[in-house]
């Protein structure tokens, strides 16, 4: 059944263009996005890609409820210093201007590649 609403196609392309989009990435290659000051951290209990359609469709009382709640931040220079310690690997997806990261749990990545 073909459905004639644009804006659901639209929704199900974005969604699906950003689930294709999404991958894994060390700390080294998104260096050049934090000195931007575009990376937002968004947290496990969140979808990176719930997040990057939400900025999409800009829903802000949904992306201030999770700034407020601290679900999603702006890393700042204590990430920084954090990530480039670890060689931190993340799970990301753009939505620009912003890169949005999740940190990946090395136990979780090894068990993922046993």
């Amino acid at each position: 059944m073909k459905n004639d609403n644009p804006e659901v196609n639209d929704a199900d392309d974005l969604r699906t263009r950003l689930s294709k989009e999404r991958g894994p990435i060390d700390y080294l290659e998104v260096q050049k996005f934090f000195a931007k000051g575009v990376i937002l951290m968004v947290d496990a209990q969140l979808d990176l890609v719930d997040v990057a359609e939400k900025i999409h469709a800009d829903d802000t009382d949904c992306i201030e409820n999770w700034i407020s709640a601290k679900l999603v931040v702006r890393a700042h220079d204590e990430h920084a210093k954090k990530w480039l310690d670890k060689n931190t690997r993340f799970e990301a997806v753009t939505m620009m201007p912003w890169l949005l990261v999740q940190e990946i749990d090395k136990s979780y990545e090894e068990k993922t590649h046993e």
